[in-house]
């Protein structure tokens, strides 16, 4: 056998990283570093609306087939539409944040089960968990983006008034179990969901990634056998 072929063989059975899922962690990890930092400033609706559409994009790369990509696509303009036309009586002002939560929470599912189904863990894929990961983060972000709109005052941070920036800050601190204390849930909801929130950032890690990470070494290993 051929350099040549053995080189084609360890890709084979490795999985060179292709683009589809880290496409979708750099979509991620880029519209993250814009929540929390050059973005902080501007209007929550604004942010809301870019990260839905970061999100539509994201499902859309990570669905299986073109039939689930067009509802994708679909859910993902009509959460748009109901934030941009969202205002006058209340309910009205949460459709859309409330829409954008259940399109987050769905893109994350499917992230997620497309990544479970996966015959061999490549590269792409542990790319692909990471971005579920960090997708997980921002739906949980809008859910408290939803509290807080719904009751003011169910964070306190040292500001008068708790912007999008904050609720994303307050996500991924509490995602990844960090924990600071400049952003806090002061009602019993927000308290609640922060909670769950800590449990799925602590089994995803330990149970998912470290599950797909052993399957990827595996994988080099035996590929290293040949």
């Amino acid at each position: 056998m051929s350099p040549a072929r053995d080189r084609e063989t360890v890709a084979d059975v490795v999985g060179v990283p292709h683009t589809r899922f880290v496409v979708v962690l750099a979509l991620m990890l880029g519209l993250l570093f814009w929540l929390v930092g050059p973005g902080a400033d501007l209007d929550s609706r604004l942010l809301l609306e870019v990260t839905v559409g970061v999100a539509i994009v994201s499902a859309a790369v990570a669905a299986e087939d073109d039939g689930r990509r067009r509802w994708t696509i679909l859910f993902g303009v009509l959460t748009v539409l109901l934030n941009a036309m969202g205002g006058g009586h209340s309910l009205a002002r949460m459709a859309g944040p409330g829409s954008a939560a259940l399109f987050a929470a769905y893109a994350t599912l499917r992230a997620v089960r497309v990544i479970v189904r996966s015959r061999r863990v490549t590269g792409d894929v542990l790319a692909g968990a990471l971005a579920a990961y960090v997708l997980a983060g921002i739906a949980f972000a809008i859910v408290y983006g939803v509290i807080e709109a719904g009751s003011p005052g169910a964070f306190r941070t040292g500001a008068d008034a708790v912007t999008f920036s904050d609720v994303v800050y307050f996500s991924f601190v509490t995602l990844l179990t960090v924990g600071f204390g400049d952003v806090t849930p002061a009602a019993a909801t927000a308290r609640a969901v922060a909670i769950f929130e800590g449990l799925f950032g602590v089994a995803y890690t330990t149970v998912v990634m470290a599950a797909l990470v052993a399957a990827y070494l595996d994988g080099r290993r035996e590929a290293a056998g040949r």
